[in-house]
Formats: structure tokens, sequence, C-alpha cells
């Protein structure tokens, strides 16, 4: 069926951030590895104009190898 425009279904929510976005993280985070999850955020914030939880930007640290202590 060619030319249908309606909504597929999928599992969940999509992301927010793109994997490039992520791999920004985890560069920001070993360049600096003494800066804290909100600052972080608030520097993507800025950067990208994208609104980010701490929480998730400590995911995508945790899922990229850094833990939460040094």
């Amino acid at each position: 069926m060619r030319g249908n425009v309606l909504n597929k279904s999928r599992c969940g929510r999509p992301h927010k951030l793109s994997d490039r976005d992520a791999r920004a993280i985890v560069r920001k985070g070993k360049k600096n590895p003494k800066i804290s999850a909100p600052k972080l955020a608030d520097q993507i914030a800025t950067a990208s104009r994208k609104k980010v939880h701490p929480e998730t930007v400590g995911r995508i640290l945790r899922s990229g190898g850094y833990n939460g202590r040094v």
C-alpha cells in the first residue's frame, strides 16, 4: 500500500537525542570527568537548544562506560 500517511505503530517514545548528540555528551564527559550531570545538561541545552534532564545525561554517560565516581 503506497502513499499511506498514517502514523506507524512503534514501541515507546522516540529518542529525544540522536546518536550524534549522545556521542557529544560522552565526549564532553571524557574531556572534563569532574563535571556534574546537571551542569552538562545545561551546556547541552545552550549548545543544541534541546532541553535534556540530568538523569538522561547520566544514563547516556553510564551507557558510554562512565560511572558516577572518579
